[in-house]
């Protein structure tokens, strides 16, 4: 006879399934994402919600570590698609900006079924399991500066310490490394001392019949400006595809 399957609950037993400190840090980070603070809930309600989180991890029965991660995170969207569609839909009447909490909501409802598809694809697979281990290596004691050090170091220089300066001789040398690497890039594949026609500055005057390489330079050169162009009209908010302008002999491309 086929026994049958443990209860979810199963999952928070201390004997459980999966190490019992992982499952309370993963328990402590799930009830921190839950809308506790509503001061309209009773301490019976806030132990309900709790509960049914519980149990809605519990039930999608998470094989691992990463398993239990990843049912986290989508308990916690539901809780915040719910709490969304609650201020979008019930608050006071839309003035404005009840549509990006709906718009959240909506995110965190389509966020929600990803994690699920993603956990229902990776249990439609046995669990994998190594069949060596890496040799035991004798690790030595951890040292207790090593995380203050790094967050000092991570932090910057001390707000009090003098800024740092650059001398002329250091700025000079960073822009002509800038204004070369941008010529790298700006004719990677082309020979720009070789172009009939090619000011200093790098623009060439439209002769009446290019040749192949002045017409592979000229078109090099006016990609180069509807990219300027596209990112400008990014930074100031309003994208648009640049307008592309006939050329005529004479004409200057910068």
């Amino acid at each position: 006879m086929t026994p049958l399957p443990p209860p979810p609950t199963i999952l928070f037993h201390k004997n459980g399934p999966i190490h019992p400190t992982f499952i309370d840090e993963a328990v402590r980070t799930l009830i921190r994402t839950l809308p506790l603070d509503d001061p309209a809930d009773t301490q019976t309600e806030s132990d309900r919600r709790i509960h049914c989180a519980l149990q809605a991890l519990a039930t999608l029965h998470p094989r691992d570590e990463i398993e239990v991660m990843l049912g986290v995170q989508a308990v916690g969207a539901y809780h915040a698609a719910a709490a969304n569609w609650r201020i979008g839909m019930n608050r006071a009447l839309p003035k404005g900006d009840s549509t990006r909490h709906i718009t959240a909501a909506a995110s965190a409802a389509r966020t929600f079924d990803t994690l699920l598809k993603a956990l229902e694809r990776r249990q439609a697979k046995p669990l994998f399991l190594p069949t060596t281990w890496p040799d035991p290596r004798d690790w030595p004691p951890q040292d207790p500066h090593l995380l203050p050090d790094l967050a000092a170091r991570c932090a910057g220089p001390d707000p009090v310490d003098p800024a740092i300066t650059w001398s002329k001789d250091a700025i000079a040398q960073a822009d002509t490394a800038l204004a070369q690497a941008r010529s790298d890039y700006e004719n990677a594949g082309l020979d720009p001392n070789t172009i009939e026609g090619r000011r200093p500055d790098g623009s060439i005057v439209m002769p009446e019949n290019p040749s192949p390489a002045q017409a592979k330079y000229i078109a090099r050169r006016l990609y180069i400006r509807h990219q300027r162009e596209y990112a400008e009209s990014v930074r100031n908010g309003h994208p648009k595809t640049p307008e592309i302008r006939p050329l005529r002999t004479g004409d200057l491309v910068p």
